[in-house]
């Protein structure tokens, strides 16, 4: 992209400089605008197609030198760690992309594409923030037992592990004694480590409105 950036203005330049080289002739003046119209538009693109901004997520996965990241929203981003890209560990040392597992949180800076990839030029691997700690599960009863249920997650298919304690609020009229294998359930608690989390609070989801687009979001 810079390179395209700087082959325009040499064009402006050097068509610029033979225009005014020429002698003051009918047709010098619409050659200077003509070219200045169009390194305006071209440059104007390029700012369109490239912006600077910092995304901050989760990795979930890692392929060679692209990560995919997942926010807060449960949105998923796309970042290339370029060769110049500035990598920094939580103990503040160097990094390198073999240092980025699934599982970290990072904050990542860099030049976003019209695509909505990233290429990253800082990469800061940082502690969990308090909005992370806290996540919405919904899924499908696999195990359960008086400290412990296990889901799959609803699309994914992943399993997660929820442990369950005395301080469980459930909604509307579920008791802890209706929360059974087979049925569906959305979890609200607060996550100790990869696909796990401590409950705080737990919505059985009705038979025939056990779809994600009609589960009501839980509240803390």
């Amino acid at each position: 992209m810079k390179g395209k950036l700087l082959i325009l203005l040499l064009l402006a330049f050097t068509l610029s400089a033979n225009v005014s080289a020429q002698t003051a002739t009918e047709g010098a003046s619409p050659l200077r605008d003509s070219v200045k119209q169009k390194v305006a538009e071209e440059l104007a693109q390029i700012k369109k197609a490239v912006s600077k901004k910092a995304f901050l997520g989760t990795i979930s996965s890692v392929s060679e030198a692209t990560l995919t990241l997942t926010n807060l929203r449960n949105q998923t981003r796309n970042v290339v760690v370029g060769t110049d890209s500035v990598i920094k560990l939580k103990n503040g040392k160097d990094g390198t992309v073999a240092d980025l597992k699934s599982g970290l949180v990072v904050l990542v800076m860099g030049d976003v594409d019209s695509a909505g990839v990233m290429t990253s030029k800082r990469l800061l691997v940082i502690s969990q923030p308090a909005e992370f700690k806290r996540q919405a599960v919904m899924g499908t009863v696999t195990k359960a037992s008086s400290s412990s249920l296990t889901l799959e997650k609803i699309n994914t298919k992943d399993t997660w592990t929820i442990k369950l304690t005395s301080a469980i609020k459930y909604t509307a009229k579920t008791k802890a004694s209706d929360v059974k294998v087979g049925l569906k359930i959305v979890v609200l608690g607060t996550v100790t480590s990869d696909k796990a989390l401590t409950a705080l609070q737990i919505h059985l989801i009705p038979a025939a409105t056990a779809t994600p687009s009609s589960v009501p979001s839980p509240t803390p």
